[in-house]
């Protein structure tokens, strides 16, 4: 209960705070260690903060961040996220977001980017990411997802894609 009423409030801060709005919702970190109690983190999809800084090859700076969340939420209660949604680097982000959860001693869970509930609503998708931004579905090419895997997978497809990661199904 106190959990879901600290991520309400999060929720509320984040597109009514200084830091953000309806349309980009932002939050200060500080605000997060005052409304931890019942909350877990996951590190977020390939547009998240460390997933990114990783990707930029700033190692050090995605420690260092991810190490500000864990001391604000405790080791057991920071999960870094492995994605496979089937795009270019994926692999080599896996593999290195691996090696960071390894090296901070955290554990990993396989999560997926959930967009519509099954693959062929990506189209749907498309139409609805070209209407937010009030443009052609050619011009908005680079904000739409790149193929029909953003969808929500069952489990039996989570245990595929990770076959060789049980922990991060578990």
């Amino acid at each position: 209960r106190q959990g879901y009423s600290n991520l309400c409030n999060l929720i509320t801060y984040s597109r009514m705070g200084q830091y953000g709005s309806r349309i980009d919702p932002r939050i200060d970190p500080e605000l997060l260690a005052d409304h931890s109690v019942g909350l877990i983190v996951l590190t977020g999809c390939s547009k998240g903060r460390i997933a990114s800084l990783i990707t930029e090859e700033n190692i050090d700076s995605a420690e260092e961040e991810l190490i500000g969340y864990i001391e604000r939420f405790g080791a057991s209660k920071v999960f870094v996220e492995l994605q496979r949604n089937l795009v270019y680097g994926d692999t080599k982000k896996n593999k290195l977001l691996l090696r960071l959860a390894k090296k901070v001693d955290i554990s990993v869970v396989a999560t997926n980017n959930v967009h519509y509930h099954i693959p062929s609503r990506h189209r749907l998708q498309d139409a609805l990411i070209a209407i937010k931004n009030n443009k052609t579905l050619e011009e908005t090419h680079r904000e739409r997802r790149p193929n029909s895997n953003f969808y929500l997978k069952s489990v039996a497809q989570m245990k595929n894609l990770f076959e060789e990661l049980p922990e991060a199904i578990s």
